[in-house]
């Protein structure tokens, strides 16, 4: 007899994204800068104020989800997840005519 597998709700790329990044161990040492757990590609971001803003909100609101700060650009990858993720649920590749059309159809307005 096999044993059940527990079946999660949780996206595969959330399962994956938690799974990569296990809670750290104690610090053995006060100095010196630690390793990262994946490898991080630099970019520089230009946004306006009202961007920034919404950014930090969305920061303030997945930072304690995920028990700790998050940055700028991991708070970025995550919304560009689940805007990916969001659009993966039509049934067709959509063709979008403007940025108008596509915040309506990820936000729900509008059926496509």
């Amino acid at each position: 007899m096999k044993p059940k597998l527990r079946q999660s709700t949780k996206p595969a790329w959330v399962q994956l994204y938690e799974a990569r990044r296990p809670a750290p161990p104690p610090r053995t040492r006060t100095r010196g800068r630690p390793p990262r757990v994946t490898p991080r590609k630099a970019t520089v971001f230009h946004l306006t104020d009202g961007e920034r803003a919404e950014i930090n909100a969305w920061q303030a609101r997945l930072s304690p989800l995920l028990g700790r700060k998050i940055s700028l650009g991991e708070t970025a990858g995550i919304l560009a997840r689940l805007a990916s993720a969001r659009l993966a649920r039509f049934p067709e590749e959509p063709q979008f005519q403007s940025l108008a059309d596509l915040a309506r159809a990820i936000v729900g307005d509008e059926e496509l």
